[in-house]
């Protein structure tokens, strides 16, 4: 059974159960107190009837005087026959005599069941009575006069109170009847509204199963229902993340491969190729000497592929303790080993630093690494006679160092990819340079490791800039 027939088939039976109960309930206590009044009003008229007889008998027998003797039937038919009676009770008294019951006055219409002598007691005894077309409500007790015992039995004709009963019974379950349809009718549509988000949220969860992360449900209220569609919407958009990251990480992970293979390829057939030569030729001077050379630079950069590499490994599993350092100090040691390449390459290294510390939570290798590879990459892009700038300046919540060469500029539509690893944007010029399009790629897990931000501004023939944000260095907030 689906939710939403739950919803609905439960409240409805509980509610049908309830409004029978309580239907019943009321028609019978209404009857009950009906019934009640009717068999007290018999009983006071029962009561009535003892006390007169025993009266009219008294003042008779004295009236009569001796003569009275033997008349008490005649006075008890006499008393009833000039007695007004209650209308709808009848009444009929009999006398035990040895040879049986001896009927002294009744004013019955129909000859109704009399209860049995040896059953009557002087407590009265009341039952209903199902006559032809007729109820009746029979009360039978007994009294005794001058050693003489009667059995007095009054009915009274509760036809209309038995026909009101069922008339109410009637009336009531057509009304039942009736509810119970709009009742129906009310649940289902109700039920199926509160249920809607539900469906909603099933058949998104199935299309999630088929592999559309896509779907969404449309959140409509602020009920418990809602909150849930609501979470699963940010469920289903972090799954929809989380596959889009693997998916990406699977295609990096493919290029990576492929990019080693071939970075690693291109040196291996140079160096087989040049050891082939060295094997087969028969010259013993220059030619050999050259041969060797070129060996040997294959050889370096099989060699610096494979220390970047293991660089790049390095970083992404390893966790660094983050303390305190002065960019100014950092950017000092880096000037002097940067100094000898930037002049050589007859450029100029302009450094721009505040007079007060400048401290953010870093590892100072990692730092040197990351200001060495910006700064080669700028001067690898540069022309002699460029500058390369580094500066840092502090602002109210953060650090910012920024690196900016005047070389060549990097393409729009490169600038998104010269992150990612093996990605070169001029491949002539790294291969000139002996670049394998690994070191942006340390660059920005450096970055990463130091809880900064890296951005990217480059336009083509004017120079690239990139700015770090690192966070400033707090006591109370230090991250490690």
């Amino acid at each position: 059974m689906k939710l939403w027939q739950k919803f609905c088939l439960w409240p409805l039976l509980f509610s049908v159960f309830i409004f029978l109960g309580t239907g019943i309930l009321l028609i019978e206590k209404n009857a009950k107190e009906v019934f009640q009044i009717n068999l007290t009003q018999l009983a006071e008229e029962q009561k009535s009837v003892s006390d007169g007889l025993n009266w009219y008998v008294y003042i008779s027998s004295l009236r009569d005087s001796k003569r009275g003797l033997g008349k008490l039937n005649q006075y008890i038919k006499e008393y009833m026959e000039n007695r007004s009676g209650t209308q709808g009770v009848c009444y009929q008294l009999a006398e035990y005599a040895q040879d049986g019951v001896l009927p002294v006055y009744s004013n019955l219409d129909s000859e109704l069941p009399m209860m049995a002598m040896q059953d009557v007691t002087y407590a009265p005894q009341y039952t209903v009575l199902e006559y032809g077309e007729k109820s009746y409500l029979r009360l039978t007790g007994k009294f005794s006069f001058q050693n003489y015992v009667y059995r007095n039995t009054v009915f009274m004709d509760i036809t209309a109170f038995v026909q009101e009963r069922s008339r109410q019974y009637r009336y009531f379950f057509n009304l039942f009847l009736l509810s119970v349809i709009i009742l129906s009718a009310g649940m289902y549509a109700i039920s199926g509204y509160l249920t809607k988000p539900l469906r909603l949220l099933t058949d998104s969860i199935r299309k999630m199963g088929g592999g559309n992360y896509t779907a969404h449900v449309v959140v409509r209220g602020k009920d418990e229902i809602s909150e849930l569609a609501m979470r699963y919407n940010e469920m289903a958009r972090i799954i929809e993340e989380k596959i889009a990251a693997l998916e990406k990480t699977a295609e990096e992970q493919r290029r990576f491969i492929d990019n080693f293979s071939h970075e690693l390829r291109t040196p291996l057939t140079a160096v087989i190729g040049y050891a082939d030569l060295l094997r087969t030729s028969e010259d013993d001077g220059a030619a050999c000497k050259e041969l060797g050379e070129r060996i040997f630079k294959q050889g370096k950069r099989i060699e610096k592929l494979s220390e970047t590499m293991l660089q790049l490994v390095f970083l992404k599993r390893h966790s660094f303790a983050l303390v305190p350092c002065d960019l100014r100090e950092v950017l000092a040691e880096a000037e002097a080993v940067l100094t000898p390449s930037i002049l050589q390459a007859q450029m100029k290294l302009v450094l721009e630093m505040p007079d007060e510390p400048v401290v953010v939570p870093g590892e100072k290798d990692l730092l040197l690494n990351l200001i060495g590879n910006l700064a080669d990459n700028a001067r690898k892009a540069s022309a002699a006679g460029d500058a390369v700038r580094i500066s840092v300046r502090k602002e109210e919540a953060c650090v910012i160092m920024e690196i900016e060469d005047q070389g060549k500029g990097i393409p729009e539509e490169e600038q998104s990819r010269v992150f990612e690893t093996f990605y070169m944007v001029d491949k002539t010029r790294s291969r000139k340079n002996n670049g394998v399009g690994l070191g942006l790629s340390i660059c920005a897990d450096i970055v990463k490791i130091h809880h900064a931000k890296l951005e990217l501004t480059s336009r083509a023939g004017e120079g690239t800039r990139i700015k770090i944000i690192f966070p400033c260095y707090k006591h109370e907030t230090f991250p490690v």
